[in-house]
């Protein structure tokens, strides 16, 4: 008990003793016009572009996503994002880096709203099917005297309804949070500095 006591002081200590994280974003990605910048390097030897992928269905590094994403999380959603590339590129694929990032984020947006629709539908369906079976169980107790059968009958609606609370509860709010990360993303400006 002691141990994790003491491991406790010391994680508070640590919390206490390091950025908060709007001081950090503030150091590490807000600029004057209050945009928040991602810097992405485009380093000799980086494939730009996936080596499987080609023509129309041609696709940025899978890294580049990842990092986008990995930095995406740090900042706060009602904030602007720039991601701005460093390092020469040619105007031609400045245009389509731009429209394969859009493309890509605009597609993360869609399936992202598609998972909330899943989401709320479970929602309701749960929420009714659990008032249906907790209903069903208080209009036949009077009536039916087996117990197994009506214990059954209640713990099948009250589970429903506490599927449908966690839900909306706790799936949803995640949801919601990935849901506004793709769309920061898909409103990104996109610049290219040639460093």
């Amino acid at each position: 008990m002691r141990r994790k006591t003491a491991l406790f002081q010391k994680i508070h200590q640590l919390e206490a003793s390091s950025h908060r994280p709007l001081d950090y974003v503030r150091e590490e990605f807000l600029c004057a016009d209050g945009k928040a910048q991602i810097d992405i390097r485009l380093y000799d030897g980086l494939e730009l572009f996936d080596p499987l992928s080609m023509g129309r269905q041609k696709e940025l590094n899978g890294d580049i996503y990842a990092f986008i994403d990995a930095k995406l999380y740090a900042i706060p959603t009602h904030l602007p994002i720039r991601l701005c590339f460093h390092g020469a590129l040619p105007d031609g694929t400045q245009q389509e880096v731009r429209a394969l990032l859009q493309e890509h984020y605009l597609f993360v947006l869609r399936d992202k709203r598609l998972d909330l629709r899943i989401n709320r539908i479970k929602i309701v369906s749960l929420a009714l099917l659990g008032v249906a079976l907790l209903a069903l169980y208080f209009a036949l107790e009077l009536f039916i005297s087996e117990a197994l059968f009506m214990e059954l009958l209640s713990i099948a609606g009250s589970f429903a309804i506490w599927e449908a609370v966690d839900c909306w509860l706790l799936e949803r709010k995640s949801m919601d949070l990935e849901y506004l990360y793709a769309g920061q993303a898909a409103l990104s400006e996109i610049t290219f500095v040639d460093d």
